[in-house]
């Protein structure tokens, strides 16, 4: 079927955290099965799979910002408001950083999200939209 996302690969700079941060965040938004190749870890489900790398040596002090040429935010849809509710109370006793609590957004009507940081400060939200 066209139109969706197979996977998604990020480069990260601190992985060790990465890996710590993304072993619990994945399994609770619908990615359980995870693969280690030693410097790439993955996260997979049927709809697709989600993957962390370590970055390259040449590019350590470079940080995430979401205005730069590249990636912007990844955003992950939740089935209803108490998961985001439910995976906000974790998100920074795991290493994560919360940038916009839970609340409804004026995007669009019923627009409930969390918006979050990974180790790396790479931007993530937790979204659902009845």
């Amino acid at each position: 079927m066209a139109g969706r996302i197979d996977h998604t690969i990020i480069a990260v700079n601190r992985y060790e955290q990465a890996c710590q941060f993304y072993a619990w965040l994945m399994p609770k938004i619908g990615y359980p099965q995870m693969h280690d190749y030693g410097v790439t870890r993955g996260w997979a489900a049927d709809s697709g799979s989600f993957w962390i790398k370590q970055a390259g040596a040449q590019f350590a002090s470079d940080t995430f910002h979401k205005d730069r040429v590249g990636l912007c935010e990844i955003a992950f849809r939740a089935d209803n408001r108490a998961q985001i509710d439910e995976l906000a109370q974790g998100i920074v006793a795991n290493g994560g950083t919360i940038l916009d609590p839970p609340r409804e957004y004026d995007y669009v009507p019923g627009y409930y999200a969390v918006f979050f940081a990974d180790p790396d400060g790479i931007k993530l939200e937790f979204v659902h939209m009845p």
